[in-house]
């Protein structure tokens, strides 16, 4: 008697699953950790998908209205990073929050890490706090290249206070 009503609830479960049809998405799935979608770019570091702001993870870009000489860099690396989207959809695996409420990503686009990118065309370093060193081939990479802003004439606190060590 048991087995029969195990056989029912299966077969039931079965036709349930059969009539259900899967419906086309703009976008793949993604496990509950993942956000995917078209990103804009709020500066060189940070994103936002379906209205939801992503700090990129590990890396840092210049902060608004920083200069070298006449070049302002906030804008060179949200500008690049823009560039290097270029309506690709991106998927970030998101860790975690940070102070501001913002999600903290790792992002990719067209199978490529942001971060990678923005570190190997010199707009922005690596955090090694955040990074355990992860893009520090690629800062040291675009400075000996003299790429992006480590080929301009920045000054001594273009970084601030912070300390990337």
């Amino acid at each position: 008697m048991m087995k029969r009503h195990i056989d029912l609830i299966c077969l039931g479960l079965l036709m349930v699953a059969g009539a259900c049809e899967q419906t086309s998405q703009e976008f793949p799935p993604v496990a509950q950790s993942q956000l995917a979608g078209t990103a804009s770019v709020v500066d060189g570091d940070t994103i936002e998908i379906h209205g939801e702001r992503i700090r990129l993870d590990g890396f840092d870009t210049p902060e608004r209205g920083s200069m070298c000489g006449a070049v302002n860099v906030y804008q060179k690396a949200a500008l690049a990073l823009d560039e290097f989207i270029d309506q690709q959809t991106v998927v970030c695996d998101i860790s975690g929050k940070d102070r501001y409420g913002r999600s903290i990503g790792d992002c990719s686009a067209g199978g490529k890490s942001l971060a990678e990118y923005i570190v190997s065309e010199g707009w922005g370093r690596d955090w090694p706090q955040f990074s355990h060193g992860a893009y520090a081939d690629e800062e040291r990479a675009a400075r000996n290249a003299k790429r992006g802003l480590w080929g301009l004439q920045c000054p001594d606190d273009l970084w601030g206070d912070r300390t990337y060590k």
